[in-house]
């Protein structure tokens, strides 16, 4: 019978199942995400009317902390641990190539991160639909599908780095770096290069490019998705003035007021989707030629 790339993801998957860091780390997630759900609906005024979709929103803005930790942490061990404890030659002992194992815990892990993300999903639209009330169906559709994406870009990093490593140690400190990267340093890199090209830090009105070149970090894609789901301002979870747009108005902020005339087909919500995809790809391709050509001695 041959095997393939399917029949890791098989056993990755059944793996990761029983693996309780997984699932405390989804525990870990829902517990947070429903407290902070219910702190922040009691600050509301009982006279004020709150929409449905502002719980959604809310998700959405923790969803930037939370996700990219559950799918990195459920991630970067899939191959440099196999690597650590020798089972990879083990698996290597079977018809499967080096392309079979990155390409079977990509899928493997994906499912895992996918299914649990789903499950801290519903329960955290429960506790949404009782403290803000019941959202519109595409809203909600919007947002599983939205962090289910994102969840997938910070998998294929995971796998991608895990891949590549020789060392847990490695690989542990190439997530935390990738971590920090793109939730606080992405976007004062970005005002920096606006800077270093105008001479002036990104004010209301700037260039399209910028605004590009911030939604290649898939924490902003994500956050330019959620937008445009909503039709409302996601907040970023770290909040960094590097931006002179102090004073402006929310509707100055919108990107249609920011960008002189018609904006370019890569500033379109199809584009974020794209970009998204190619962090959950991407850097499992590249983790997979480095494992192809490692040492495993």
């Amino acid at each position: 019978m041959t095997t393939t790339w399917r029949d890791v993801a098989r056993k990755d998957f059944a793996d990761a199942v029983r693996s309780k860091m997984v699932w405390g780390v989804v525990g870990v997630f829902v517990s947070f995400m429903g407290l902070l759900l219910l702190v922040a609906g009691a600050a509301f005024p009982s006279d004020v009317e709150v929409e449905a979709e502002m719980g959604l929103a809310f998700v959405a803005e923790l969803a930037q902390l939370f996700v990219p930790l559950v799918a990195l942490i459920a991630a970067y061990m899939s191959v440099v641990g196999e690597r650590r404890s020798g089972s990879i030659r083990v698996l290597l002992s079977y018809p499967f190539t080096r392309f079979d194992v990155v390409a079977g815990k990509l899928v493997g892990r994906a499912v895992v991160i996918g299914s649990a993300l789903l499950v801290g999903l519903v329960v955290t639209l429960g506790l949404a639909v009782v403290v803000y009330g019941v959202p519109e169906a595409g809203a909600t559709l919007g947002l599983f599908a939205s962090v289910l994406l994102f969840g997938l870009a910070f998998t294929g990093l995971g796998v991608g780095i895990s891949a590549a490593s020789a060392t847990r140690g490695k690989a542990m400190a190439a997530v935390i770096g990738i971590y920090l990267l793109f939730l606080m340093f992405w976007e004062p890199i970005a005002a920096g290069v606006y800077y270093v090209l105008n001479g002036t830090r990104p004010g209301i009105q700037v260039e399209a490019w910028y605004f590009l070149l911030k939604r290649l970090s898939p924490i902003e894609a994500f956050r330019a998705l959620a937008d445009s789901i909503f039709e409302i301002s996601i907040g970023s979870p770290v909040l960094l003035p590097v931006e002179d747009t102090a004073g402006a108005t929310p509707e100055q902020l919108e990107l249609a007021n920011r960008v002189a005339g018609e904006l370019p087909f890569y500033l379109s919500e199809w584009v974020l989707v794209v970009v998204l995809l190619a962090w959950g790809v991407v850097p499992a391709a590249l983790g997979y030629l480095r494992f192809r050509d490692a040492d495993l001695g």
